[in-house]
């Protein structure tokens, strides 16, 4: 289904798995919105639009609210709004979409046929007092500007996924066209862009970091964090996806899914290498599996590394405040390094071993929690 789309799959494998977890928490308390600006269908290989943003969404709702429903006696409503340009996409969605839409079930689908920024008003009002989720996936870089969507971040509760598409954009960042130019003033802050660039990253990192910067002051979001998906067969970035999230459980939920789809992506890399190793050969390799595995194995070394600089960062800021509680310690770490929570309370366990911070969670096999203080020991 997803061969020669590697890249697709990672995508769809983090959406899915973010959307579960929050539907399942959300759903709890609070009727949920599901927002795609960019819907499609594009490139699906199967009748039934499986391997599509918009029935993914779908599948996934209905199971947790079919699923809560069971468990508690409450069905909670949920809305879908799927946003499509292309005439012909958009019929085509509206037709696979409408068995779905069941208003009278609390589970309401619509459909829009135009561009994503021109339904913005319509949106918020069909968010109502909802928990939306926005997920805006485009081909480009346009069609989004953050000061005609910003709107839809106002809510108290409101979570983002961004595909920033790094390869496509990184050709064009050091071109002097004005036109180009411009046509990044909306997702970079305005004109100018050029010289709010972290000088000491390559061109393209620099502005995929000033676009989640941007993306951070416009939504007003806390955490605002990018997980790289590598092209499938070339080691370079193929697209970025962007969250941002108002809540510290979001970032804890997403960084355990992000560890997860990196090395599910890295299998399915290694899969697509040998398959156009063999296509240019025409012999296939018994270690092929092995090399499935040294990616994967990949991942964690680049988690090691993140371990050694978060150590070196958290000593470094309980050196300025002395002790600060778990809980913040997590969102401190989390956001900066590509971690899990896991790793942070590993952390400091081995910072309390080596001496460096006061254990103050308990001897054993025990770790801390969210209410456990981190402080510095003296002399440090």
């Amino acid at each position: 289904m997803y061969t020669g789309r590697e890249q697709t799959q990672a995508k769809h494998f983090i959406l899915k798995r973010y959307l579960q977890v929050l539907a399942f928490k959300v759903l709890t308390f609070q009727d949920i919105t599901f927002v795609d600006g960019f819907s499609g269908p594009w490139e699906t290989k199967t009748d039934d639009f499986r391997d599509s943003s918009f029935m993914i969404a779908i599948s996934v709702l209905q199971d947790a609210q079919k699923k809560i429903f069971e468990a508690r006696g409450v069905r909670r409503r949920i809305r879908c709004f799927f946003s499509e340009s292309d005439a012909q996409a958009h019929a085509v969605l509206r037709e696979a979409v409408a068995p779905f839409d069941k208003p009278d079930a609390f589970f309401e689908i619509r459909t829009y046929g135009g561009q994503f920024e021109d339904a913005v008003a319509e949106i918020q009002e069909f968010i109502g007092g909802s928990f939306p989720l926005i997920f805006i996936d485009p081909t480009g870089w346009t069609g989004y500007p953050f000061d005609k969507i910003k709107i839809l971040f106002d809510h108290p509760r409101c979570e983002v996924l961004i595909n920033f598409m790094f390869d496509f954009i990184n050709r064009f960042v050091s071109s002097d066209d004005p036109n180009t130019v411009d046509s990044l003033n909306p997702i970079l802050g305005g004109p100018g862009w050029r010289d709010r660039l972290d000088v000491a990253l390559p061109r393209g990192l620099a502005v995929e970091r000033l676009f989640r910067d941007t993306l951070r002051n416009v939504g007003n979001f806390r955490y605002v964090v990018s997980t790289k998906i590598d092209k499938a067969t070339a080691d370079r970035p193929h697209f970025f996806l962007a969250y941002g999230t108002k809540s510290a459980d979001g970032l804890k939920a997403f960084r355990d899914i992000e560890y997860n789809a990196s090395r599910e992506h890295a299998r399915n890399r290694a899969n697509a290498q040998e398959r156009q190793r063999e296509l240019k050969s025409r012999t296939s390799d018994l270690f092929a599996g092995h090399q499935a595995g040294v990616q994967e194995e990949t991942i964690d070394e680049i988690v090691d590394t993140q371990k050694a600089n978060a150590d070196r960062e958290l000593l470094s800021i309980l050196l300025a405040r002395g002790k600060m509680p778990f809980s913040e310690v997590v969102g401190l770490l989390l956001e900066p390094h590509i971690l899990r929570e896991t790793n942070v309370k590993d952390i400091c366990v081995a910072l309390a071993n080596a001496g460096k911070i006061e254990n103050t969670w308990g001897g054993g096999r025990r770790k801390p929690q969210a209410d456990s203080a981190i402080i510095l020991k003296p002399n440090v």
